[in-house]
């Protein structure tokens, strides 16, 4: 096939042949502002804010999912919205993507027919990780593939809090043959998305039922209490140690009661409830996450870990008050 570009924004009905233009801009969404506590959360919750925020969608109403985070034991859970949300909210269909061929030959076809290819990449291959894992280290992550010109070697893809371009080396390291083949989707329209207007009921309704599902006993609590059980060695280990680990509890933590608070802060405003002081102390428990990260951090530097489980007291208590506030907010519904 010759140079293709394709588009995930608005379907098209045929193939055409024309080289990737200079990069649009985008302006990512507001839950990606840089004055949020996480401006970012996790590769596959960031991709679906932008993905929705491009087809002119409203990515707040399909949050309600966060109240089912638990601690699992060696990590929060990676928190990830539920595929029945997304249909049911916005009429998007995500189907696995079988590679009997190359990624790079079926990335063609879904993209020409105006579908993201949504796969797990290396993050050493994409620039926008500059800083981080760009050129120095393997690092597994999610894209969404909206563009590719296989003769230019230019792909075009959304990554966290943004849209972006590679090319050249990066390119080829994406779709590099005679590796383990990666996992693959794709997102296809299945019916229509809701209107503003019924948006906010169908989120509401959501937001209940995630509500039976969430953990019984505190996940704090359970993180504070495993934390307790290790030994000074395991704060003695190299920085890197400190970051993987930070990035499973801490930042998952506090990213996900952020985008809760962001959530119940939409259906307030959007009168389904309301549900202010409970965004307010989810907001504050995502708060509480980031500055015990830092404590975490200076517990890593000194090599011990005495006295730092108590100081996940505050947001233990945050987070029973999250619950208490939004339980009195769905009983007056």
């Amino acid at each position: 096939m010759s140079a293709a570009l394709a588009h995930a924004i608005a379907p098209r009905t045929e193939t055409s042949a024309a080289p990737i233009p200079p990069r649009p801009a985008h302006t990512p969404h507001a839950l990606h502002a840089a004055d949020r506590t996480w401006p970012e959360t996790n590769c596959y919750v960031d991709l679906w804010i932008e993905l929705l925020h491009l087809r002119g969608l409203h990515p707040e109403a399909m949050l309600g999912f966060t109240l089912r985070q638990d601690f699992e034991g060696d990590q929060f859970t990676f928190f990830k919205p539920k595929a029945a949300d997304i249909e049911a909210l916005y009429g998007l269909e995500i189907l696995e993507l079988a590679l009997y061929e190359d990624l790079e030959s079926h990335s063609l076809v879904q993209v020409a027919r105006g579908l993201p290819v949504l796969v797990e990449v290396d993050a050493f291959f994409l620039p926008d990780t500059a800083g981080t894992t760009y050129g120095r280290e393997a690092s597994k992550t999610t894209i969404a593939i909206l563009a590719l010109d296989p003769q230019r070697r230019v792909l075009d893809y959304v990554h966290n809090a943004g849209r972006f371009q590679l090319e050249g080396a990066d390119y080829d390291g994406i779709f590099a043959r005679g590796r383990l083949l990666p996992y693959a989707e794709f997102v296809k329209p299945c019916g229509r998305a809701l209107s503003p207007a019924e948006l906010p009921g169908a989120a509401l309704a959501l937001l209940r039922r995630h509500r039976g599902h969430a953990p019984e006993r505190n996940p704090v609590t359970a993180f504070r209490e495993a934390l307790a059980s290790k030994p000074d060695a395991f704060v003695q280990r190299p920085l890197t140690a400190f970051h993987a680990y930070a990035f499973n509890t801490t930042r998952q933590l506090g990213a996900n009661f952020e985008l809760l608070g962001s959530h119940l802060a939409w259906l307030t405003q959007a009168e389904a409830g309301p549900f202010g002081e409970a965004a307010e102390a989810a907001t504050r428990l995502a708060q509480e996450a980031k500055a015990f990260q830092f404590q975490l951090a200076r517990a890593f530097a000194r090599g011990k870990l005495a006295g730092l489980p108590e100081r996940l007291s505050a947001a233990e208590a945050t987070y029973a008050a999250v619950f208490a506030a939004l339980d009195r907010a769905l009983a007056t519904e």
